[in-house]
């Protein structure tokens, strides 16, 4: 779907009147594979018990990785791919196998942010240059060295949650038994950017770009302009309500900014890789700019009625509350897009 310029404006004047979200939003928000995308995402012919993740083909030689962490996206060239992300901590070396098994190696990782569920399993890939926005390149370290301080009863505990033969056994089993040799390191980024870089895969361009300080301080999103793919990272969730980061450095404000610089890449046919969510377009992109100014709508006619934070913390939004995550995040949303309009 897209939104006019009248259901944008119809949209403002109802927050700010603390009515609904109106429809064609709310349809926004809705996870969904919009019509230009029918037929262009083809599951991949593996079976489910052959792979950990789910596979999906958005566009010839691009693949998306569900399951295990947050969305990634492999770019396929003639002799060599690069991965976005690395999943969940003991899961790295399960993404890296699964995505050879397409038949090219994987020559460079590219970490969208520093969350473990993006970052956790860099170490399958630690032989390979790995970039990250440079805020975010701290943060990983702190949250490997935290993640490895548990890891043997981590790694033991996904163990006895698998049954025989799930495809990431080996895997982590292997992990565990060379744990003592795994380093920090073997999950830090070697490389960083800070507000533009540009890879390749075959000569095809690969545009990694930070705009502001989002979901995260050092939030980056990918774009593959020949493959017409914007792969957001946690600067999109669809269908659900955001996580907005504020202990590192998150801004629904600049939230915003990054959406906006996003929306400018898109045309009616680019393919959308949310961090979180069903794969989408143009117009689930929309829709989390739509949530966020939905929140400020509600917290700016709140503040004009000299309403206190808990009361803004328990303001109702029928139509967000239908968004996965409701219960705990939108309450803490309001908040912290109160905190942000108080300065």
């Amino acid at each position: 779907m897209t939104l006019s310029r009248r259901d944008f404006a119809s949209f403002m004047a109802a927050a700010l009147a603390g009515a609904a979200v109106p429809g064609a939003l709310a349809a926004a928000f809705r996870p969904s594979l919009p019509a230009p995308l029918e037929g262009a995402v083809r599951a991949s012919a593996r079976s489910a018990q052959e792979t950990y993740f789910q596979w999906s083909e958005v566009r010839p030689g691009v693949r998306v990785a569900s399951g295990g962490g947050g969305n990634t996206i492999l770019y396929l060239g003639r002799t060599g791919a690069l991965q976005s992300d690395g999943k969940n901590f003991g899961l790295g070396r399960t993404l890296r196998r699964e995505a050879e098994s397409f038949g090219v190696p994987v020559t460079q990782l590219v970490n969208t942010h520093h969350h473990g569920d993006h970052s956790g399993g860099n170490e399958g890939f630690s032989d390979l240059p790995r970039l990250a926005h440079v805020n975010a390149l701290p943060r990983i370290r702190a949250s490997v060295e935290a993640s490895l301080e548990g890891a043997r009863d981590r790694l033991g505990g996904m163990l006895e949650q698998m049954e025989a033969g799930d495809p990431a056994q080996a895997d982590v089993e292997a992990m565990l038994t060379e744990l003592d040799g795994i380093t920090p390191e073997d999950f830090t980024p070697d490389r960083t950017f800070e507000g533009e870089a540009e890879l390749s895969v075959d000569g095809r361009p690969v545009e990694c770009r930070w705009v502001s300080r989002g979901h995260t301080d050092g939030d980056n999103f990918l774009y593959l302009p020949q493959a017409n793919v914007l792969h957001c990272g946690d600067l999109f969730f669809h269908g659900r309500h955001p996580y907005v980061d504020d202990t590192a450095g998150a801004t629904p404000a600049g939230w915003i900014r990054c959406v906006d610089a996003m929306l400018d890449l898109c045309d009616g046919d680019t393919v959308v890789v949310p961090g979180h969510g069903e794969v989408t377009d143009r117009a689930g992109l929309v829709g989390q700019k739509a949530y966020f100014q939905a929140l400020q709508g509600m917290v700016e006619q709140a503040l004009a009625e000299g309403r206190s934070k808990d009361e803004v913390m328990a303001l109702e939004a029928p139509e967000l509350v239908a968004l996965a995550g409701s219960d705990r995040h939108l309450p803490r949303n309001l908040g912290i897009v109160y905190d942000e309009m108080m300065g």
